[in-house]
């Protein structure tokens, strides 16, 4: 392009202007955009065929095609001596890490597909490579009339997630084959027409203060953000609140952002106002850095009608430079409950009982043990097996090799590590054709003796164990999936806590629909929302008189749902009675009927605005949600 590169920049004045009054693409507000020489140009993002974050296996492609509709007074043309092509931006012709061969150049990505004439839409077709190096990416750009102007206010990002390829950890002999059971809780056979995401409540991020923050520990960070109503339906009213923050490089400990000016630990500000569709509404608002240095991600969530609205997350980078000074004190609130929280437990899941030698592989180092003592650290990448006969345990790999009687750990100091499960096929048929094979946390290899055999137990904490349930469709009401979350870690935790001592079983649920559905680190990259709801309820569990309880749940009834005396016998418990299930009015019941109707439930968050916690407190009478860790 003609236009001078030394020009690309303009005042963050200027910068500030643009991004709040002329944002369609979600852009920060900090954003400071190309010098604009020709106001006959102008566009606004309008949408883009795959959803952020963008999956991407590392080292190979995607192709996303973009749509901005002409908003100005000039036509945009393919050909010529001015035709309008997609740039990279912030900086402006930087080189892509994602650039791929069709590209015009590592700076230029494509030229629009066809002419676009005022109020027409022009589509942009952008095939991203991915990097080998795995993890969270964004990529911003602009359009441009070639030799003429830049395009103002045609500014949009893609948010990309690289993950390992599989390419080179799925081998084509099997140990194992997971089938799914329905005798436990199981939400598979849900009405597909409940799991979708409601176009009537949609949201779009126009604009917001910064792409992420830097401060002290404790400093008030004062904020602003830009929402439009993308959906079908008015708001008339809306919530703003804390939707799961977490710190980079540890999975549990929810991180506390409240200021005093927020309504609640989590709630921040709500309004009753009107917001009509294409109607744009603006949130000003302060919180508080951590108080210990570190990297985070600050995650707010909007609300609207008691619809978490689909689009309405924002996640912030937050840069903690300092600890807080000795002697801060966190914000208080008088409605806090006097609960003691505990510390997060971990889990034991039984994924499958080993009939061959086991191959593990991860991109992370990971600590061998065999009992207490540490054999050696396994390289990044390198392939390990395992086996078990007559008593002894053998361990196999380039880099290590011992023979020992002890179970065999396999360990990461890394909070965000996962593994693979090379030579394991576990598919799932209404999930499509990814293998789930990959799941964070620890790995023990060990016998059983009440199965005559070894099995390959997956140790993690309670949360990273619940973000990894996949129960639901990514496309389910929100408030649905909260809902759905908190009983599914509190029927976790009434069996890590009852039954068998722990000291004499080998694990505490199974990895199947006997216990619940987990899927483990590919469910969370294939659903992300249910991630985002894992969050937004960290620690929460259903309690009865105080005491977190076991919560069941079931596909759908037939209107209404049973007692436990009905189904398993024994003495029944007081907070599972028959209540109506009015969407299942004329189904036959799918499930064993005990708890909450996932069917119904999804209906009353979509169709009624119901919240996580009124779906809980209906089909579990009597009870609270109450944060436990």
């Amino acid at each position: 392009m003609v236009i001078k590169k030394s020009l690309f920049y303009v005042s963050i004045a200027l910068a500030v202007a643009l991004s709040l009054f002329f944002a369609s693409a979600a852009k920060a507000i900090d954003f400071v955009a190309p010098p604009f020489k020709d106001l006959n140009y102008t566009g606004s993002y309008s949408s883009q065929s795959v959803a952020d974050p963008i999956t991407i296996e590392a080292g190979k492609s995607r192709e996303v095609i973009v749509k901005i509709k002409n908003t100005g007074k000039a036509t945009w043309y393919n050909t010529g001596a001015n035709y309008v092509s997609l740039y990279t931006a912030n900086p402006g012709y930087r080189k892509s890490v994602f650039a791929s061969s069709n590209w015009i150049s590592s700076g230029q990505v494509a030229k629009i597909s066809a002419t676009a004439k005022p109020g027409q839409i022009a589509e942009i077709k952008i095939t991203l490579t991915a990097p080998s190096k795995t993890g969270d990416y964004r990529e911003d750009y602009y359009l441009a009339a070639e030799n003429k102007t830049w395009i103002k206010s045609s500014y949009f990002f893609l948010k990309i997630k690289v993950i390992p390829s599989t390419g080179g950890f799925n081998a084509n002999n099997s140990t194992a084959t997971t089938t799914q059971e329905t005798t436990g809780n199981s939400t598979e056979g849900v009405n597909d027409q409940a799991q979708e995401v409601s176009a009537e409540y949609q949201a779009n991020l126009v604009a917001f203060s910064a792409r992420k923050v830097s401060a002290r520990g404790g400093d008030i960070i004062n904020f602003k953000v830009r929402y439009r109503n993308d959906g079908t339906i008015g708001w008339n009213n809306y919530l703003w609140q804390e939707a799961g923050s977490s710190h980079k490089d540890v999975n549990s400990d929810r991180v506390i952002l409240a200021d005093q000016s927020w309504i609640s630990e989590k709630k921040i500000f709500e309004k009753t106002e009107a917001v009509a569709p294409g109607g744009v509404m603006e949130i000003s608002y302060a919180f508080r850095a951590p108080a210990e240095q570190g990297e985070y991600t600050a995650r707010f969530q909007l609300t609207a009608n008691s619809h978490t609205l689909d689009g309405g997350t924002l996640e912030l980078p937050v840069i903690v430079t300092a600890d807080a000074p000795v002697g801060y004190t966190p914000a208080i609130f008088t409605n806090n409950t006097a609960r003691a929280l505990i510390i997060e437990p971990k889990i034991r899941v039984g994924l499958y009982k080993v009939e061959k030698p086991v191959n593990f592989q991860s991109p992370y180092n990971y600590q061998i043990w065999a009992g207490e003592i540490l054999k050696g650290v396994l390289p990044a990448n390198e392939l390990a097996e395992i086996k078990y006969s007559d008593g002894l345990y053998t361990f196999t790999a380039a880099s290590l090799s011992f023979t020992v009687r002890d179970l065999v750990r396999f360990v990461s100091e890394e909070a965000n590590a996962y593994f693979f499960l090379v030579n394991y096929e576990r598919y799932v048929s209404w999930k499509g054709s990814k293998n789930f094979n990959a799941y964070r946390g620890t790995m023990e290899f060990k016998y059983s003796n009440n199965s005559a055999a070894p099995w390959v137990v997956n140790e993690l904490p309670l949360d990273t164990y619940v973000a990894g349930i996949a129960e639901t469709s990514n496309g389910a009401a929100m408030e649905y999936i909260k809902a759905l979350l908190v009983a599914a870690r509190s029927y976790a935790y009434y069996h890590m806590n009852n039954g068998t001592p722990a000291d004499q079983r080998t694990f505490d649920v199974v990895a199947t629909t006997a216990d619940q559905l987990y899927l483990g680190y590919n469910s969370e990259v294939l659903m992300p929302r249910v991630v985002q709801a894992e969050r937004a309820t960290f620690g929460e569990m259903v309690t009865y008189q105080g005491t977190p309880v076991i919560t069941p749940y079931f596909g759908h009834s037939d209107g209404r749902t049973r007692i436990w005396s009905q189904v398993w016998g024994g003495a029944d418990k007081p907070w599972l009675v028959s209540v109506e299930c009015k969407y299942d009015v004329g189904e036959s019941m799918f499930g064993h009927g005990v708890g909450m109707s996932a069917q119904d439930a999804a209906y009353r968050a979509d169709k009624d605005a119901w919240t996580y916690d009124q779906l809980l407190k209906h089909y579990y009478t009597g009870v609270q949600v109450e944060r436990i860790y």
